[in-house]
């Protein structure tokens, strides 16, 4: 439930910016996570899309830690390779945000072929 609530809450930062809606869908999961509304987030923190939009997947990474969200989390805003960067990976490229074809999609349309990563 919490993956939805979070959708949400970044779907209306990017169609209307930070607004109240937002934060009290995050505050949701805060409160639930953390027992009493002590570490809320407020909309005067936010002052620009961008700013909410980073703390929508800061809380996600918390939120959904070792439930598979994490790497197209990070490849959907864009920041995957620089995260990875930044925890010490040499080994990381552009071939790492591709996603392979289904072999049944494949197998339906033999003109489709896999990356060339």
């Amino acid at each position: 439930m919490a993956d939805i609530i979070l959708a949400r809450a970044e779907a209306l930062n990017e169609l209307n910016g930070p607004n109240q809606e937002s934060i009290d869908l995050i505050n949701r999961i805060r409160t639930r996570a953390f027992g009493d509304d002590s570490r809320n987030l407020k909309l005067a923190d936010f002052g620009t899309k961008e700013s909410l939009r980073d703390a929508v997947l800061k809380e996600r990474g918390w939120e959904l830690f070792l439930e598979g969200y994490r790497r197209l989390d990070l490849i959907r805003h864009g920041v995957y390779i620089d995260a990875m960067k930044k925890k010490g990976s040499t080994f990381v490229s552009n071939s790492q945000l591709l996603l392979p074809i289904p072999i049944s999609e494949i197998n339906l349309n033999p003109n489709l072929t896999q990356n060339d990563y």
